[in-house]
């Protein structure tokens, strides 16, 4: 399993992904938000199984993990986002 600086499991307040992954853990997750174009709440973990994670599901309070909010692209390599036109921020969220 690859190092995180967030809390990493299916509790409240944890992230069910790892901040790095890959083969030999280089590669870097971007910030995560939600996504301000829907109504819903892509962060909202509670029930589901986020990003390939292979077991349980997430408690009440559980957070998805969700690159650039769906508003950019990440580049793994450094962990930042390239925001789409018309939005900015770490995370692509305004």
């Amino acid at each position: 399993v690859c190092d995180s600086s967030w809390s990493v499991g299916w509790d409240s307040g944890e992230t069910q992904v790892t901040e790095w992954f890959g083969p030999d853990c280089s590669r870097k997750h971007c910030p995560s938000g939600n996504d301000p174009m829907t109504d819903a709440d892509e962060t909202d973990c509670s029930d589901k199984q986020n990003n390939g994670a292979d077991f349980g599901t997430g408690q009440p309070g559980n957070l998805c993990h969700v690159d650039c909010a769906n508003r950019g692209i990440c580049d793994y390599t450094t962990g930042v986002c390239d925001c789409f036109p018309g939005f900015y921020g770490q995370a692509c969220t305004l």
